[in-house]
């Protein structure tokens, strides 16, 4: 993981995308593991998330076949440096998800993670995320009181996750391992940072090693709008927005010195500016400056029919199907909409990352 990190930090020091994608396109020359593949595994979800504009609990579900999730990890393996289970869906939601899991491990990427709700989770299942070696569990979490957490997250229940946490604490002490390490991931809500205090006194009890923050986004579909409308940080005045952002600074300050990491959004430091307090207040959708991006020479996101996309934003980023296409074909569309990227004419309105320090973890 310390060399994962250190790539990070060359990486964002290298400041310039054309520098920046020279250098990965050497790295792929060389074979170097550099990649970061995002992937589901279903389409599914079992909580409805006030915020979450792809998901329903009705849905009918798919899943990706083990034998076809086997196939797509011996193809990106060799350049794969991060891997993560889950983009939008339930990991857990797969029928014996561990051994997905299993098999990613088995061939060598430094570092593979899954984002979950942590609601399905059970006493085997940590034992075996143990027993594997997965190097990181993300959990989506949002409310830091019970009642705000049932609002925010309906259908998951805010004691048994929380237990499913000890249950995991207890297991890794158990077999004196710090793996899985523990990320919380938390949208930046109005009612998140009004109770800041019950989040840095949950962080420290439930020993997290990682808290990221993560910019709140409208979409016309998502579950609650209304709700949605609530958590905005623009119906706060000037002066209670300040006075928020400061006490969140302080916050953080204090995890960190507790020896814990936390990630925030760029833009959240430029709060102080009526411009970028627009943009995280999410009145309306912000569209990233015309500016070029090195994301789709270090990026793959597959979803569990199989397409390979380059960009999370943009249509024009899918590349192709992993069942359907081979990998030359993949290899040239790729190639072309690493043109278009560097030449700054990508067409998604929803971009916002420009590299986004915080959407490469």
């Amino acid at each position: 993981m310390n060399n994962i990190k250190k790539m990070k930090k060359i990486y964002d020091k290298l400041g310039n995308d054309s520098i920046r994608s020279k250098v990965l396109t050497t790295a792929e020359l060389l074979r170097v593991r550099k990649d970061i593949l995002r992937m589901d595994t279903n389409n599914y979800c079992n909580i409805q998330c006030i915020m979450c504009n792809r998901l329903s609990t009705s849905r009918k579900k798919h899943y990706m076949a083990l034998a076809d999730f086997i196939s797509v990890i011996d193809l990106f393996a060799p350049t794969l440096r991060n891997l993560y289970l889950s983009c939008a869906c339930e990991p857990l939601a797969t029928p014996c998800f561990t051994e997905y899991l299993r098999y990613a491990k088995s061939k060598g990427i430094p570092f593979v993670s899954f984002c979950t709700n942590a609601l399905a989770m059970n006493q085997k299942m940590i034992e075996e995320f143990v027993n594997i070696g997965a190097d990181e569990i993300i959990i989506s979490f949002n409310g830091f009181t019970r009642d705000d957490y049932h609002r925010i997250m309906p259908g998951s229940d805010f004691n048994k996750v929380c237990e499913n946490i000890n249950v995991l604490n207890a297991c890794k002490k158990e077999h004196n391992t710090p793996r899985p390490q523990l990320r919380l991931n938390t949208i930046l809500l109005k009612s998140n940072l009004l109770h800041l205090d019950e989040l840095v006194e949950f962080v420290i009890r439930n020993d997290i090693d990682i808290v990221q923050f993560r910019e709140l986004q409208l979409f016309d579909d998502q579950n609650n709008p209304e709700e949605v409308k609530k958590e905005l940080l623009s119906s706060l005045s000037p002066q209670e927005l300040k006075a928020l952002t400061d006490h969140t600074e302080k916050a953080v300050e204090y995890i960190r010195s507790k020896g814990k990491e936390v990630i925030l959004p760029l833009s959240f430091h430029n709060l102080s500016s009526q411009q970028h307090t627009a943009c995280i207040c999410q009145e309306s959708n912000c569209p990233a400056k015309k500016s070029t991006c090195s994301i789709p020479f270090f990026s793959y996101w597959i979803d569990w029919k199989g397409d390979v996309r380059v960009c999370g934003y943009d249509e024009k980023g899918i590349i192709g199907n992993v069942y359907r296409d081979k990998p030359a074909f993949m290899k040239q569309q790729r190639k072309q909409f690493q043109k278009m990227a560097m030449s700054g004419e990508c067409s998604s309105e929803l971009c916002s990352m420009n590299i986004d320090n915080s959407e490469m973890n």
